[in-house]
């Protein structure tokens, strides 16, 4: 198998399974990232407006009294689920996703107008005169979006019962984090804050890790656990592109008691104290983003398994550059540069394995046309001994094709480290390297690469090109949706490939431009064969 059919292949096997394929939804923007903005709008079709914090990652829902009705992780990032028509915001897409279910739960009543159950809320808050599922007087929230600080801030007021809370809600739209600040006064000294999850019904993992402990308690399925001072607490799907975690942490010298409760959709109810302060990952259970946020130090919370140990050497090795460089755009050139110095010699055998085979399609050709009509056994045998001279004349050995997949998990972690790294900034003319193009300039670069080094492998046979090229079209719909940062290093990775392939077919050449000759010359194979004697070269007398 050519190296070229080898390497789309894969790629468009990874690029299935990386973007969850069977997802459905509307196309990611191509590019045009979405301005993080506070909503204010009528969501749940109840009386009162909620209060929409979108961004490239999420589209967060709160209720007026800061509860987490409604978490939307996108599977692609930069996706506007939300619309605005006739001045009105329209919801109905945001709420349809079967591929991006709400984290805190699914509504009790799907339609025009969903029911969101109470006891499904994150954020919420009951102890005492608190009660989720119970009316409470509530004023308009300030919000707040500051770009550069990467927040988008709103203060939550609501009295119940006589107790009043304060509740301060910070999000950070470059990654998954949210920052819980309460104060609750009038009331117990203890409240329990809820974490439902992660809506897909599926039995999430449900753990925590206490304090000073040696292994993380896990429920999972049913039942409840108890743990006291916890460093953190979890619900997981398995890790995934497209499985999700919410994972609270103190903060502050705030102190947590976690009760895990297991389940199709499983719940974490932390004690804290009236003033308390805690960070709440709610996102993609995804390495490179754990890793982002800092959770990949936490004890039993994610181990990455063998592409996810090189992609977090990739990722050091992206930030050690970037300390020097200051780009993330010229950080993904060097690396790639780097990544195809190290492979270089890898490629350089496998793209001499190509070179061979293209040179010898068309005495391949000429004997597979020779045997076409005969499909004896005698003579299936005598194209097969053909075919092993020719291998052994060109010197091809066609396991040699083999050598195509070692360099794969490099190659798909490096793909994935990209595909799922935040980056803080733009490169040259694209406005943000996590988001595509949104000028398909790199899309259209993408293809004319992939296209030459389609050509560079088949130049011995423009059938196959032809046949070849097709497959372009679908691969250009992924250039149109993959992040900027993965297309650059796409590019660039190809880029070096062509002029590294063509120095070998050049090198190829020059070694085999002899062998035709030196192959007529020769006796015969099926005179030998035909007169069953051996043929042996003379040399000829000395002077």
């Amino acid at each position: 198998m050519k190296t070229q059919h080898l390497l789309s292949l894969t790629a468009l096997a990874a690029a299935l399974l990386l973007t969850g394929c069977g997802n459905t939804g509307p196309l990611p923007t191509f590019g045009k990232a979405i301005t993080p903005e506070w909503i204010t709008a009528d969501f749940d079709g109840q009386p009162g407006d909620e209060f929409i914090a979108t961004s490239n990652l999420q589209d967060v829902v709160f209720n007026a009294r800061g509860e987490v009705i409604g978490w939307y992780v996108k599977p692609t990032a930069g996706t506007p689920y939300l619309k605005k028509v006739n001045g009105a915001w329209d919801f109905s897409g945001l709420k349809s996703q079967v591929a991006m279910p709400n984290m805190v739960g699914e509504v009790v009543a799907k339609g025009a107008t969903p029911t969101f159950p109470a006891n499904r809320h994150a954020l919420a808050l009951k102890g005492g005169a608190l009660d989720p599922a119970q009316p409470a007087e509530t004023t308009a929230p300030t919000l707040k979006t500051d770009l550069p600080a990467n927040r988008q801030d709103a203060v939550f007021r609501y009295t119940q019962g006589g107790v009043q809370v304060t509740k301060t809600v910070t999000l950070h739209p470059r990654n998954f984090k949210i920052d819980v600040k309460t104060d609750v006064t009038g009331g117990p000294e203890q409240v329990n804050m809820l974490f439902p999850g992660l809506g897909k019904a599926d039995n999430p993992t449900v753990q925590a890790y206490a304090v000073g402990g040696s292994a993380p308690v896990a429920v999972q399925g049913a039942g409840t656990q108890n743990v006291q001072n916890v460093q953190y607490a979890a619900l997981q799907e398995k890790p995934s592109q497209v499985a999700h975690a919410v994972i609270v942490r103190p903060q502050s010298g705030t102190t947590l008691n976690a009760t895990l409760t297991g389940g199709p959709q499983g719940l974490i109810s932390v004690a804290l104290p009236a003033s308390s302060s805690v960070e709440v990952y709610g996102g993609k259970n995804e390495l490179i983003h754990l890793y982002q946020s800092g959770y990949t130090a936490l004890p039993g919370l994610f181990k990455p398994n063998f592409f996810g140990s090189i992609s977090l050497y990739i990722v050091k090795l992206m930030e050690t550059l970037y300390k020097f460089i200051g780009n993330w755009g010229l950080v993904l050139v060097l690396l790639t540069i780097l990544l195809r110095a190290v492979m270089w010699p890898l490629m350089q055998a496998q793209g001499r394995t190509t070179a061979r085979m293209q040179v010898m399609q068309p005495k391949i050709k000429e004997i597979q046309e020779k045997y076409k009509e005969r499909k004896d056994a005698d003579s299936q045998k005598a194209m097969q001994a053909e075919m092993g001279q020719l291998y052994r004349d060109y010197n091809f050995n066609p396991a040699g094709c083999f050598s195509t997949f070692i360099p794969f998990p490099v190659l798909i972690a490096l793909w994935s480290t990209i595909r799922n790294f935040e980056f803080d900034s733009g490169f040259l003319w694209l406005p943000d390297l996590a988001v595509p193009d949104p000028f398909y300039i790199l899309a259209v670069i993408y293809l004319i690469v992939n296209v030459g080094q389609l050509y560079v492998m088949t130049r011995k046979n423009p059938d196959m090109f032809r046949q070849q090229a097709m497959i372009y079209i679908v691969f250009l719909y992924f250039a149109l949706t993959f992040p900027a940062g993965v297309t650059i290093y796409i590019i660039m990775s190809t880029l070096i490939g062509i002029g590294q392939q063509i120095m070998i077919n050049k090198q190829v050449e020059r070694e085999t431009a002899t062998i035709g000759v030196r192959v007529e010359k020769a006796p015969s194979r099926q005179v030998a064969r035909a007169t069953n004697k051996v043929t042996k070269t003379i040399d000829a007398p000395k002077k």
